[in-house]
């Protein structure tokens, strides 16, 4: 019988393993991985390694910057970027086990290395990884103007568990308290949603240092390319049923958006000062199973819409 090239296909992917090799898992699917990976002037975000070797003593990489500016290098690790070169700035490092049962060796550690990216870019670069001063294989990266991420629950904590349920959050004017159920945010307010990644700013701030007040997002994507939109929408644990509602678009005049830029005295930390419009009027309160009786779409020019659920007292 002569086997269909699919066949042979699957046959060909059938071989025996004997001892253990240094080879990691990327992904699964049916498309390679992408590269280069797409980074924004400025983004503050995790890098994930696999094959990184604990400290020389046996110990878990584990630190996080206690300095301002930021430093470079915290827990051995480095990183870098080429054309130009320049050093990224470092919030954090932290390295786990994350294979199952007995199994304990190099390819089992995760190794996340929370960096901010330089606002000087090229349109092509490489990232070099240095682990106590070893140099890592180049990985490429290439600019995008605009890569947003509206703050999650567990971007607090930095949980990046994919299995955990984090919600984007929305505070009050106060900058600091979260909108909730027992803490709604009242129409006419303006609320405050803070994001990575939105790009370059003027004037412009160097990487890992505190901003100044008054830094905003430039006009290249800056206003023209961020929108807010208010819906009236119940959601639920369960259900998240749309009502009847017009839209505020704030690109339009009178603009629903006040400040698109960095948050004073954080580093690579963007906000969004959004008034609640006088007509938004749920009718229904959250508590119970209603976690959100309004939502906020929040949308960039080059990222896709993030929903926030909003709390608003009736």
């Amino acid at each position: 019988m002569r086997l269909s090239p699919l066949c042979l296909l699957f046959l060909s992917s059938v071989y025996s393993i004997s001892g253990q090799t240094a080879a990691t898992l990327a992904s699964a699917g049916y498309t390679a991985p992408a590269a280069p990976l797409a980074v924004a002037p400025g983004q503050v975000v995790t890098l994930f390694f696999r094959d990184v070797p604990p400290l020389p003593d046996g110990a878990l990489r584990a630190g996080e910057a206690k300095t301002l500016p930021l430093p470079t290098t915290v827990a051995g690790l480095s990183a870098s970027l080429d054309q130009p070169h320049a050093s990224l700035p470092v919030f954090a490092v932290r390295q786990e086990n994350d294979c199952y049962g007995d199994q304990a060796n190099q390819s089992c550690l995760l190794t996340s290395m929370r960096v901010q990216i330089p606002f000087d870019l090229r349109p092509e670069m490489n990232l070099v990884l240095m682990v106590d001063g070893l140099p890592s294989r180049g990985f490429p990266l290439t600019e995008i103007s605009d890569n947003a991420h509206v703050l999650t629950s567990c971007d607090l904590i930095w949980d990046t568990n994919w299995a955990h349920s984090c919600n984007r959050l929305a505070f009050h004017s106060d900058g600091t308290t979260q909108v909730t159920a027992k803490a709604p945010a009242q129409r006419g307010e303006t609320l405050v949603v803070y994001l990575w990644g939105l790009g370059v700013t003027s004037p412009a701030i160097p990487a890992g240092a505190v901003s100044p007040a008054g830094t905003a997002v430039k006009q290249f994507p800056g206003v023209a390319g961020v929108r807010a939109r208010f819906l009236d929408r119940v959601l639920t644990s369960l259900t998240a049923v749309p009502a009847s509602y017009s839209l505020e678009d704030a690109t339009t005049p009178g603009s629903a958006i006040d400040f698109v830029g960095l948050t004073p005295g954080q580093v690579g930390l963007y906000q969004l000062n959004i008034p609640v419009p006088d007509s938004l009027n749920p009718a229904t309160a959250c508590g119970d199973t209603i976690l959100a009786n309004a939502v906020l779409n929040v949308t960039t020019l080059f990222g896709a819409t993030q929903e926030i659920g909003i709390c608003l007292k009736p």
